[in-house]
């Protein structure tokens, strides 16, 4: 019986060692239309997400109540951090003509702070879907000066690099937005 075992249990652990390797993804930004904007300084301060989807595994909608987390496709950060990162390149790709601070920049007084509170922001069967509630505030009293609700959806393959493209580009459509409100 031991002679049977021991073959058994070497090809069940060579198999184990030759899993599949994990695919790293990240958001990018994506170029979009530009908006003549001057004055202060704009700075995305959070893009919060769901505690469900704010991980470093992809996360995909396989139903109206269930997820999917993937083995092998990792964020190379949390989500809410590439989401943060690839939104606030997107701004300042759409507004040339006023400083975009990066993230970890120092924040002056009287910078423009963008705040995006995501309900839904993954892959589902054909597309991705991005829910979000933006503010944008400015002065000492952070009054608002815009603000909006985003439904965006765009279609996509079903390979993690192509739901991580789609993600950018709703990310994209989010930024153009964004910047086309504080044009007005």
């Amino acid at each position: 019986m031991m002679k049977t075992f021991a073959p058994i249990a070497v090809v069940l652990l060579l198999a184990g060692c030759a899993s599949t390797p994990t695919t790293y993804l990240a958001l990018a930004p994506v170029p979009g239309p530009t908006v003549t904007l001057s004055g202060s300084p704009v700075a995305v301060a959070r893009v919060a997400m769901p505690a469900a989807i704010d991980r470093l595994y992809l996360t995909t909608a396989t139903g109206p109540t269930t997820l999917n987390v993937a083995s092998h496709a990792r964020w190379a950060a949390p989500l809410g951090g590439e989401a943060r990162s690839a939104l606030t390149l997107d701004l300042a790709s759409r507004l040339p003509e006023v400083t975009v601070l990066m993230p970890g920049d120092p924040v002056p007084h009287g910078t423009r702070v963008v705040s995006v509170n995501v309900s839904k922001f993954l892959p589902e069967p054909g597309h991705v879907v991005l829910d979000a509630d933006w503010r944008v505030t400015a002065g000492d009293d952070h009054r608002t000066v815009a603000s909006g609700r985003a439904h965006i959806r765009v279609p996509t393959g079903h390979t993690p690099p192509e739901q991580a493209e789609a993600m950018s580009a709703a990310l994209g459509r989010l930024a153009d937005t964004i910047a086309a409100k504080l044009g007005n």
